[in-house]
């Protein structure tokens, strides 16, 4: 026989399972209704929540060495670089733009863009870049607070001073110490640091000599006194710290298209970070800032080349 309606007893059982499942429902309801309160207090909860997730770090401290080429990483005696290399994300083989030479590299670094991308600025003008953005520009406006220790004159002008303390600083111990001392005191949300050096050691002496190394070792010493205030300041497992360069080099120079003048190194380590990764190629130098926007939890500049690098994230 076939039925054009259901059968009584069938609608019952239908009737009864159904009661169960709006029984149910109606408790989850009730349940979520009084463990959150007021759904706007949910919502915002949840908006924080999602925070966490997405957001790695509330601090960065971004560490740049002149003419640190990624040729040259593997055999530097460098014990707290190599640690942040096992236990982060990183490349040897990440690469600057040419002219492979300091201002357009560094300039791009912070930029997230190529010199002649930037308002038709040829690439040893310093002059346009005071309207571009940076990665200053986004921290700032952002309401966070910003510090920027150089120690090539001209790299000041990287960013306006309205951006950002700017504090000129030397390739030694001694500057090692004050950055320290500001992180310690201050706890800044972005910190870039860059030194002068391995560039002068290599030109003088060659990169990938006796000296360039002895001189990546005294840098590692600096970096490890840097990460030391960074735990004093209470401030260690909310931060990021990223490592990098401007270019490369071989014999006594640099500027050239070959591939140690060209390859940097580029290290991301601190929390949110993946362990052990190694960033696939091709990398562009142009990648950093975009990724350090990222880590902040902020959007990169549309007018940035680059891209950030969200597969170091876990």
């Amino acid at each position: 026989m076939v039925f054009r309606k259901k059968p009584p007893f069938l609608k019952r059982t239908l009737l009864k399972r159904n009661s169960r499942i709006l029984k149910i429902y109606l408790g989850v309801l009730f349940f979520a209704a009084t463990c959150t309160g007021n759904p706007k207090t949910d919502v915002s909860s949840q908006v924080d929540s999602l925070r966490k997730i997405t957001i790695p770090a509330e601090h960065i401290v971004f560490i740049g060495l002149d003419g640190w080429g990624g040729a040259f990483v593997s055999k530097a005696d460098m014990p707290t670089v190599k640690r942040m290399v096992a236990g982060g994300a990183s490349s040897l083989d990440m690469r600057c733009i040419m002219p492979s030479i300091s201002w357009p590299n560094w300039s791009t670094l912070f930029c997230g863009t190529p010199p002649e991308k930037r308002n038709g600025e040829t690439s040893n003008n310093v002059s346009d870049i005071m309207n571009f953005p940076s990665i200053f520009t986004l921290v700032q406006n952002s309401k966070m607070t910003n510090v920027f220790f150089h120690d090539w004159d001209v790299l000041g002008k990287v960013c306006p001073d309205e951006k950002a303390e700017k504090i000129k600083i030397n390739s030694n111990i001694n500057s090692a110490r004050k950055i320290a001392a500001f992180i310690i005191e201050k706890k800044p949300a972005f910190t870039a640091v860059v030194f002068d050096e391995p560039d002068h050691i290599g030109h003088s002496k060659g990169w990938g000599s006796k000296a360039y190394y002895a001189k990546l070792t005294e840098l590692n010493n600096l970096i490890a006194i840097i990460e030391q205030a960074v735990k004093d300041a209470g401030i260690y497992d909310s931060t990021v710290f990223v490592l990098s360069a401007d270019h490369g080099g071989n014999f006594r120079g640099h500027g050239q298209n070959f591939k140690k003048h060209r390859q940097i190194p580029i290290i991301i380590y601190g929390r949110g970070i993946k362990s052990g990764y190694t960033i696939p190629s091709p990398l562009s130098i142009c990648d950093i800032a975009p990724t350090m926007a990222a880590i902040m939890g902020l959007e990169p500049h549309p007018k940035w080349a680059g891209r950030p690098l969200k597969e170091v994230f876990k």
